[in-house]
């Protein structure tokens, strides 16, 4: 499909390799040096795409997408930026960008986005509020926003929160509203894939390729073809199979196991994590660059200890036509309870609770809180001995959760860290502070 493309870059290299690069495909052409040269352009001709730099003299590419938001709100724009330089492509993408391009741009990467950019189906409607994301505090209407504006776009998003605050539900509403909604939506757990089977499991194998392999396999990535990859716990990737998903960002190409020819797949990446990715680089267990290719948009999602305020609307959202409702003495106990496995904690509590009522309006004795973690009505730390017994409490339910955690995980102690929104080295300290690595 060829169209009519707009280059702005104040680099002449730059944006001359463009230029050849796109008429060599069959498209029309025009280049400005920056926003200011590149109005008149978009006066006096008809453009199916804009490629801009963000880095430019006079006017910059932010100045010149605000003016064609403005003037052609439903022109594309895909920004063009050095690494150095991605943080501002966060506010591009606000401005409804659709993607973005690394420089210096490999050609497989640009005629792939242009491919992508000018094959754009009209705009679906994105409804103001998210009917999956329940609740009214500033925090999940903040989370709202990003996911409308996530869904208008087709770059990369990267979602970071605790265990259990709703990262794939998210995931989920940002395809359902996207451009590539009619398209394939495939979830991948990276924590649950032994390591040796990588690049079977991504790329695919044809049969006879290895010990095993009696029949071709397509693999993530062309099974999501044309739709969405989300990669939940993407930190759980080994560094060289980063550097592997790294590639197929870039350039999308994909050449399975056994295979020769690679194919190409036009893939948008989701992905997930409970840890915070700035500690993961600066450990080493997460590679700089793949962090800023999946980080076209962040969302960060909040603990449900945050959100207090929807815990009541969650509540009977779970409980739907299950039970009569609440007791106050109910609410108020879900309402001041930690929840170290958020929503979905306080979900599987509501339901629990729903079923042991049969039915009828829920009480305290209904729900399976520690009674440390639900203190009664008006209780305070002065109400024992000061800070040392609500430290104490603290602690109580700290340990609780974690033995809880290891009963759940049938004493697996990844899968017990994973619940518990920490790493498995802080879980081993946690371990030997409370004792528990001696009990049976």
């Amino acid at each position: 499909m060829s169209g009519s493309v707009l280059v702005v870059d104040d680099q002449a290299s730059a944006a001359q390799f463009l230029r050849l690069l796109l008429e060599q495909q069959g498209h029309k052409v025009e280049t400005a040096s920056n926003g200011l040269e590149a109005l008149p352009l978009l006066e006096d001709h008809h453009f199916d795409l804009v490629l801009s730099d963000l880095d430019m003299p006079e006017m910059d590419g932010l100045e010149l997408m605000h003016r064609i938001r403005q003037r052609w709100p439903d022109l594309p724009v895909v920004a063009v930026t050095a690494l150095s330089d991605v943080s501002k492509v966060v506010e591009v993408v606000q401005l409804g960008a659709i993607d973005y391009l690394l420089k210096p741009a490999q050609p497989a990467a640009v005629l792939s986005t242009v491919r992508k950019a000018l094959a754009l189906r009209p705009k679906r409607d994105v409804p103001r509020t998210i009917p999956e994301l329940v609740g009214k505090s500033r925090a999940i209407l903040e989370v709202r926003h990003l996911v409308t504006l996530a869904a208008g776009s087709s770059v990369p998003v990267l979602i970071t929160g605790e265990t259990g605050t709703g990262k794939e539900l998210v995931a989920r509403a940002i395809h359902r509203y996207s451009r590539l909604a009619d398209g394939p939506f495939v979830s991948h757990n990276c924590a649950v894939m032994p390591r040796d089977l990588f690049e079977s499991a991504f790329f695919g194998h044809r049969r006879g390729s290895f010990t095993g392999a009696d029949r071709d396999h397509a693999g993530l990535l062309v099974e999501a073809h044309g739709g969405v990859l989300f990669l939940d716990e993407v930190q759980a990737l080994l560094y060289e199979h980063q550097a592997k998903l790294l590639r197929v960002l870039d350039d999308g190409d994909v050449t399975p196991v056994g295979g020769t020819k690679p194919r190409q797949v036009d893939v948008r990446f989701l992905a997930a994590t409970n840890r915070d990715p700035r500690r993961m680089i600066a450990d080493g267990s997460l590679r700089e660059d793949l962090y800023y290719r999946l980080r076209g948009f962040e969302i960060a999602l909040p603990s449900l200890r945050d959100r207090r305020a929807d815990i009541p609307i969650l509540a009977a959202h779970f409980l739907g036509e299950r039970a009569e409702g609440f007791a106050p003495e109910a609410l108020e106990a879900l309402e001041r309870a930690p929840w170290p496995g958020n929503v979905r904690q306080l979900r599987n509590a509501v339901l629990a609770a729903g079923a042991a009522s049969g039915g009828a309006r829920i009480g305290l004795r209904h729900l399976a809180l520690d009674r440390a973690s639900a203190p009664a009505p008006g209780a305070s730390a002065a109400a024992g001995n000061g800070p040392e017994a609500l430290r104490g409490t603290l602690r109580d339910v700290e340990r609780r959760a974690i033995v809880q955690a290891l009963e759940d995980a049938s004493g697996n102690r990844s899968a017990a860290a994973r619940a518990l929104g920490i790493d498995r080295s802080t879980l081993r300290r946690k371990l030997r502070e409370y004792g528990i690595e001696d009990e049976d």
